[in-house]
């Protein structure tokens, strides 16, 4: 099994009456899944979608997104999933960089798909909602053409936020996502049996890996649209979900949520915590709630999952991700390049088979970071004796807002545009709540106000990325060099 067709295949084969994917009332299962996929590949096929061209799938967490992702696939085509909280300049930069043909997308973002395509020649079509384009058919599944695809042809283009103040496209083959989910399932043991519950975007790296890990298993998936914690409990529940991927946010929110009366949640072997560093009064207060500890998942979107802890010590090591999951390498490199002893502090570099060849059109931030079959992940940690990898640090900016990257140097050449601010600078703070916020300290024109700033971003750029803390200054703090002093400014 080399390419995500035969994966995909491979369940629909295996498992053909198991339920495949939920949401709200509908169930499908695997049999009916390689229908309406062969179904909606014709449908490509017909919008002139060939082997090699790109797809943009602008979908919340649904079976159109899952039918979507391996229709694309099945043709040798490239999807590009992007997050439906980008809005028109962010959604316009993926699918103009990635030089999408089609847009795929739901009735009610119609409207910002088209703005944001309205300088190319890209597409969009609706396959989700009242009225939609693309309707499942049996007709359609006669006709597929005859693609021969190779385990190094492309499969998805994920982007990674990097320091060029724009997200970076990461290209990963067949051969990388199969290995991905080989390397996932092997580790944690999931079967056929397994029940996920996906909250967390599919659209981002996190959801992604651990999507399709779910599908490669034959394990049914239930998908939610968006975070509606009642819903959550409610599925958690009456579905009997056994593994709940989350992040750190999430779960303290469930673990603060007035109960009427207990939940069964004796289905739930496995919560997943990933996308940020989870604190421990929210792994214990979780635990305290729901009676299951939380456990971190550690990943890239250029490498896949790199780790997960499912020591037996949870109490005591609860804030390591764990050991490297199969087939996938992890050193710790100190500042002289040489690798570092047990619980010496270094750079974490991974060599895996899932991971990306580099970043396109980028040869120097390629060689920086991909060096001798190793990524250099620019965060710092260190290995104990046991194998367990701890995350102290990064060296670079990036701010995490729960499992989103925020490149600062994006925002700050956002917030420029304003006529009135005449420097910005953006960083991370921490919150009592052990994430960040977006702080940014700027220099503008006497008479803005911050609530300028903040109706300047609020249909621009994601809502995450929009900063919680302005501060005015006249001058900022700077070295004899010129360059800003960022931590005068927390």
């Amino acid at each position: 099994m080399s390419t995500v067709r035969e994966l995909f295949l491979s369940s629909v084969k295996n498992f053909p009456d198991k339920t495949a994917v939920v949401e709200d009332n509908k169930r499908i299962s695997y049999r009916e899944l390689g229908f309406m996929v062969d179904s909606f590949s014709s449908f490509l096929t017909s919008m002139g979608i060939n082997k090699g061209d790109t797809v943009a799938i602008l979908l919340p967490n649904s079976i159109e997104f899952v039918v979507a992702f391996f229709s694309i696939a099945s043709l040798g085509a490239v999807s590009v999933p992007v997050s439906i909280a980008f809005k028109k300049e962010e959604i316009a930069f993926y699918v103009n960089h990635s030089s999408a043909k089609l847009v795929i997308t739901q009735e009610k973002l119609k409207p910002i798909a088209e703005e944001a395509v309205s300088d190319n020649n890209s597409s969009v079509v609706v396959v989700k909602g009242v009225n939609p384009e693309w309707i499942f058919t049996t007709a359609d599944t006669n006709s597929l053409p005859k693609v021969s695809i190779e385990p190094d042809n492309e499969a998805i283009y994920l982007y990674s936020t990097g320091s060029t103040g724009k997200p970076k496209r990461v290209s990963r083959t067949h051969l990388n996502l199969v290995a991905l989910a080989d390397n996932h399932t092997e580790t944690v043991g999931w079967t056929e049996e397994d029940k996920i519950l996906f909250t967390i975007p599919i659209s981002h790296t996190y959801g992604f890996g651990n999507f399709i890990s779910s599908i490669k298993v034959g394990a049914s998936i239930v998908v939610l649209g968006d975070f509606n914690r009642n819903k959550i409990l409610e599925l958690l529940e009456e579905e009997s979900i056994t593994v709940f991927p989350a992040v750190p946010i999430m779960l303290d929110v469930l673990a603060k949520t007035f109960l009427p009366e207990p939940k069964n949640l004796s289905s739930l072997k496995l919560v997943i915590s990933a996308g940020a560093p989870l604190p421990e009064k929210i792994f214990r207060s979780f635990y305290d709630k729901y009676g299951i500890y939380p456990r971190q998942l550690y990943g890239s979107s250029e490498t896949g999952v790199i780790s997960i802890n499912l020591g037996d010590d949870i109490e005591n090591t609860f804030n390591s991700v764990g050991q490297h999951v199969k087939n996938v390498e992890v050193h710790i490199i100190d500042e002289d390049g040489k690798e570092a002893g047990v619980n010496e502090v270094g750079e974490i570099t991974v060599k895996s088979p899932s991971m990306t060849r580099g970043y396109f059109g980028l040869p120097e931030e390629t060689n920086k970071v991909f060096r001798g079959g190793y990524y250099f992940t620019g965060d710092l940690g260190r290995i104990d004796g046991d194998g367990f990898i701890y995350i102290v640090g990064r060296k670079k900016f990036f701010i995490n807002i729960s499992g989103n990257k925020v490149d600062p140097s994006e925002v700050e050449n956002f917030l420029l545009k304003h006529p009135k601010v005449k420097e910005a600078v953006v960083l991370g703070i921490n919150d009592s709540d052990g994430g960040e916020r977006v702080k940014a300290v700027l220099i503008v024109d006497k008479g803005t106000q911050k609530k300028d700033i903040l109706e300047f971003c609020k249909d621009e750029i994601a809502e995450y990325k929009i900063p919680r803390i302005i501060e005015f200054r006249d001058k900022l703090p700077r070295s004899p060099t010129g360059k800003v002093l960022r931590e005068e400014l927390k």
